[in-house]
């Protein structure tokens, strides 16, 4: 079962939006922060031209399982909504937010995240690896945010699992042109 499925539920049934998408960007940002300053660490006896040479090679891997070249399990840890998130109002959705920004506690249907990573760690200013961040909470709380704004739940959820999959090779064709400039730059 998907988690935005699964949260979706949860937040019909009451819990906290606002909760939730704090705990996005505190957990995205963080974990982007993390990564750069790891990043910095890893990449520092590195030539350029060996980090960039990484991410385009993870990247075109991780594009190639997108459009269904090859197949191979995302890392992930796929666990269930905590039934705190319903009975702590503000600090449960916050915290699960929290650890879905951080991706301690998330589904992953496509290796795109897994590109950004690898680009914060290898590539990203500190400024890049804040806006990423910034960016993967926005994503989230769009999803969240557009499913509980339906009127409609039971198409909302069908056009989830139908229409969504449909659209993974339009999402991974719009990722190319960033991960090119990031590679090249």
């Amino acid at each position: 079962m998907n988690s935005a499925w699964m949260l979706s539920s949860s937040v019909r049934r009451g819990s906290d939006i606002s909760g939730f998408v704090v705990g996005l960007f505190l957990g995205s940002i963080a974990t982007a922060l993390g990564l750069v300053l790891a990043g910095s660490l890893i990449r520092a006896p590195l030539p350029p031209l060996v980090a960039s040479s990484i991410v385009a090679g993870a990247a075109l891997v991780l594009l190639l399982r997108e459009f269904g070249v090859i197949s191979f399990p995302l890392i992930q840890n796929a666990r269930l909504v905590p039934q705190f998130v319903t009975g702590i109002p503000f600090w449960g959705p916050a915290q699960f937010g929290m650890e879905m920004g951080t991706g301690m506690r998330t589904y992953s249907p496509t290796g795109l995240p897994h590109i950004v990573a690898l680009a914060i760690v290898f590539l990203a200013s500190w400024p890049e690896a804040l806006a990423a961040g910034a960016g993967f909470a926005l994503a989230r709380a769009v999803m969240v945010l557009s499913f509980a704004a339906t009127r409609e739940k039971a198409e909302a959820d069908t056009a989830f699992y139908t229409d969504l999959p449909r659209l993974t090779q339009v999402f991974a064709t719009l990722f190319v042109p960033p991960i090119v400039f990031l590679v090249v730059a």
